[in-house]
């Protein structure tokens, strides 16, 4: 099997002549967890929508591979729960089935050995033997079992189609996972059964959400698509090694480093527009014309005009250079919660809606 990775190169998405991505580099191997942040409107959803091939770039290059699963923040589901979770069981039951009739032809067909050694692989990395019961355990910590096989997923309510979904991701064990949000709807059980998941998955994960207790749990590396976060303009994502709480370690010290940018910025903005404003009294200090020498003053005079007139056009290009420079970082929030590494806060999970400490 070729190894496992998920890359963009110069993604760039725009709607309604609104650029939301531009100049996406991403990459991830077997084994990576890549959560994206960013504010609302800073192109989570869309870059997700990307990867999992639902719309298309206006430029750039994507590479996935094709055994990905998109778990939406609602998930379209049709049919039955029943036949929701057969369709998930369905490949690796035909893997497990292919291995036994594979095996008996290896000695009359040489062609077999090639084929079983590929579908066995793909057995073992999908854990194939295993599914029925990682599929009844799932309903139960999801809180779906209970729910009847023949009901319709349209009857359902958005929270258990979430859950449903949630659980044939959870059977199938792809070799890429994309979620969008994917710890709305789930209580504490629910989440560590999540948890639990992604982080012994041993494919790719990419994960969208302003959960940060989730982030730091399961996150290998974390991508900001908020540029503004750290001081800069424009577009583009940025991506720091290791979990959430690293992230934020990498935040402040970006921010630290941005506002003595910015202070520096002041001061030298201050120093030319003084030169900028400087008057031909300080290049002639004290040069008075006289009465023999008016055509040499004059002459004299024109020379210093020019010199300051230099002066005001060079202070006010290099003045207008540095308008260009990066602002200061804006602190962001993750919904109610301040994300500063260390500070208490509050988080709500489940349907009941109780608050528990962060």
């Amino acid at each position: 099997m070729q190894p496992l990775t998920v890359s963009t190169t110069d993604l760039t998405k725009s709607y309604a002549g609104r650029t939301v991505l531009a100049g996406i580099d991403l990459r991830a191997g077997a084994g990576q967890r890549i959560g994206i942040v960013g504010e609302n409107g800073a192109g989570k959803s869309t870059l997700l929508r990307l990867l999992a091939r639902l719309e298309a770039p206006d430029s750039g290059r994507i590479e996935i591979p094709a055994d990905a699963v998109y778990l939406p923040q609602e998930p379209q589901l049709r049919g039955t729960v029943r036949e929701v979770m057969a369709q998930a069981l369905a490949p690796l039951h035909t893997a497990t089935r292919d291995i036994e009739i594979l095996s008996s032809k290896m000695e009359t067909d040489p062609l077999a050995a090639t084929a079983f050694a590929r579908v066995l692989e793909w057995a073992q990395a999908h854990s194939a033997w295993d599914a029925d019961r990682r599929a009844e355990i799932a309903a139960r910590r999801l809180g779906i079992a209970a729910i009847d096989p023949d009901r319709r997923v349209e009857s359902l309510s958005g929270g258990e189609r979430t859950r449903l979904a949630l659980a044939a991701v959870i059977t199938t064990r792809p070799d890429c996972v994309l979620l969008d949000e994917p710890t709305n709807h789930l209580d504490d059980e629910a989440m560590e059964l999540l948890e639990e998941f992604l982080t012994g998955l041993p494919g790719i994960v990419i994960a969208a959400s302003h959960d940060r207790v989730f982030l730091d749990r399961v996150c290998t590396a974390i991508v900001d698509l908020d540029p503004s976060a750290f001081g800069t303009d424009g577009l583009g994502g940025r991506l720091f090694g290791g979990g959430f709480s690293t992230y934020l370690t990498h935040k402040a010290q970006a921010r630290q480093r941005w506002e003595r940018v910015y202070l520096q910025q002041q001061d030298e903005m201050a120093d030319l527009r003084l030169r900028a404003s400087i008057g031909t009294e300080v290049i002639a200090h004290n040069r008075g014309p006289r009465d023999n020498d008016r055509f040499i003053y004059n002459f004299k005079g024109g020379n210093v005009e020019r010199a300051r007139a230099r002066r005001v056009n060079d202070a006010e290009r290099r003045l207008w250079a540095r308008r260009g420079r990066p602002r200061v970082a804006v602190q962001r929030t993750f919904g109610a919660r301040q994300i500063r590494q260390g500070q208490t806060g509050l988080r709500v999970r489940g349907n009941a809606g109780y608050l528990e400490p962060v």
